[in-house]
């Protein structure tokens, strides 16, 4: 916790400072530091497009939906079959500083992704997700980024005409049974303003970096079924933007909001220790590890989550205002970790921003922003 509270005396401190701050890798996290989050799906009709030299970011009416404490973790407290090329000193570009809980990734009917961890490598001229380790298809795997993602150069400042910094990455990762999955991801980042952000809990004066993120996913199938040959395909994901507003020693993003197709999708925001008795702590839902992929989608929805119950599941979809625009799934759910494919086009359901929600015997436990288009 000790970066947090220094993080908070800087940040009372920058208040009253209104010139432009550079932020280099002093400002990066730490090994061990822990960092609130309030969340929330609400951007409160705020456009995180407009920016600017000198500008006013006014965010204080977000309302968050939950809480969560996110850790950067020693790299030898990871699993050590992860550690194989980020606890390396004899590869010193990926011998990491320190990880940090990713997201799990599900690829329809084909790959799975759990238990991961994100490694980083942070240096005086750049901040680095050189590669992850996770469960893949439930065998434990170490998996170099080549070339690497850079998400920083240091130092960063904003100038006016600044221009972009690219940076092209790629893993490709064996998966039991199947072949191969990889990913290639270019990133275009850009410190497009300065200036005071406000939130719930304070003004803060920072700097403000826009990173375009283009995805395609390749997906290689060596053993088909029916003495089929081998074949693969790729699938290009929708355009991710994310928006990051640093502040000098915030470790990480004092606020970022990722959107997709030019909705926004994720909003997160460095917030108090104490939790306010509006919002719920997610520490042990009974229905949690929820993955919903694609998202962007077309046609279907796949569904994983691990619940502690069984019963009846119903997923139901609401519009924005709230209003029941039907049932897509209903089935039994039993203990333990699920999958269920959800056919959109078989439920007439229309391009739109829809909220998910599932309940399981007519008690909702779980609600997610999907975006359904042409």
């Amino acid at each position: 916790m000790k970066k947090l509270i220094t993080f908070l005396t800087l940040s009372i401190a920058t208040v009253y400072s209104f010139g432009q701050i550079t932020i280099t890798s002093t400002d990066m996290p730490n090994a061990s530091d822990t960092f609130r989050l309030s969340t929330t799906l609400n951007d409160q009709g705020l456009d995180p497009i407009l920016t600017g030299a000198n500008f006013t970011w006014d965010f204080s009416t977000l309302v968050p939906d939950s809480q969560r404490v996110d850790t950067f973790f020693t790299v030898g407290s990871t699993p050590f079959l992860y550690q194989v090329f980020f606890n390396n000193p004899f590869s010193p570009s990926y011998n990491s500083s320190y990880a940090k809980r990713g997201f799990e990734i599900q690829v329809p009917a084909t790959v799975s992704l759990t238990e991961v961890f994100n490694y980083i490598k942070n240096s005086a001229s750049e901040y680095n997700n050189v590669g992850f380790g996770a469960n893949i298809n439930g065998v434990p795997a170490s998996v170099k980024n080549t070339p690497i993602d850079k998400e920083y150069i240091f130092p960063m400042n904003y100038t006016t005409g600044t221009t972009s910094t690219t940076s092209i990455s790629a893993f490709d990762i064996t998966v039991p049974a199947l072949g191969h999955y990889g990913q290639d991801v270019e990133r275009i980042s850009t410190v497009d303003g300065w200036g005071s952000l406000v939130l719930p809990n304070g003004t803060y004066n920072v700097l403000r970096v826009k990173s375009v993120l283009n995805k395609i996913d390749t997906i290689y199938i060596s053993s088909p079924p029916f003495s089929l040959p081998p074949f693969g395909f790729t699938t290009p994901r929708p355009e991710e933007i994310e928006y990051k507003w640093l502040a000098a020693g915030s470790g990480i993003p004092i606020l970022k909001m990722v959107s997709n197709l030019g909705i926004v999708t994720q909003i997160e925001y460095q917030d108090d220790f104490y939790t306010p008795v509006s919002v719920k702590v997610k520490e042990q839902p009974k229905v949690n590890n929820v993955v919903v992929f694609p998202n962007p989608t077309k046609h279907h929805l796949v569904i994983d989550y691990n619940s502690s119950i069984s019963g009846d599941l119903t997923v139901n979809l609401k519009d924005v205002l709230g209003k029941n625009v039907g049932v897509v799934y209903q089935n039994f759910s039993n203990k333990g970790t699920n999958k269920l494919i959800v056919n959109l086009a078989q439920h007439s359901i229309k391009p739109g921003i829809y909220f998910m929600e599932l309940m399981v015997d007519d008690k909702p436990y779980y609600t997610e922003k999907i975006v359904v288009v042409e």
